[in-house]
């Protein structure tokens, strides 16, 4: 990858609707040139994909907090279950393992307390893997997580 093909990546991180020409005028190439490195990007899977940043509040999601979880059992086939499961819940925004105390951690984002109550003991808690469950929440959101920016090359 390129010094150009980071600030492709740059520009369309920023605004994933830009359209082709107005990214070619941006980086200063051609249109056709541009749809081939984007084309090669998204081959690569360097550009997995677009999608639309939706603010939780707006859509009725207007508790969000960060859960950790500590697994009864280390074994791959409990690991591998957990993990499918939590991608599977749609109040789940995002869910990383990790090392340290917790197993995993996630951010969650539900409706109020009840909706809280609702996820942990009929989605969570059936699960019967969980050992240790914590929860964090969130008083206001600093950053909304965006994918890392490419570093940008400087000429030595």
């Amino acid at each position: 990858m390129d010094a150009i093909d980071q600030q492709i990546l740059r520009q369309l991180m920023l605004d994933g609707r830009l359209s082709n020409n107005r990214l070619a005028k941006a980086i200063g190439l051609s249109e056709s040139a541009t749809l081939e490195r984007v084309r090669r990007l998204e081959g690569n899977g360097i550009i997995s994909g677009y999608t639309a940043l939706v603010e939780p509040a707006q859509v009725g999601r207007n508790l969000e907090l960060f859960m950790t979880f500590t697994l009864k059992n280390q074994n791959p086939a409990e690991i591998e279950r957990f993990e499918a499961i939590v991608g599977e819940l749609d109040e789940v925004l995002s869910c990383a393992q990790t090392l340290g105390q917790a197993d995993f951690i996630a951010h969650v984002a539900v409706a109020d307390i009840q909706a809280l109550s609702q996820f942990i003991n009929q989605k969570l808690l059936p699960l019967g893997c969980i050992d240790r469950l914590e929860s964090m929440t969130v008083l206001k959101m600093l950053k909304r997580a965006h994918p890392p920016l490419p570093a940008m090359q400087t000429s030595t």
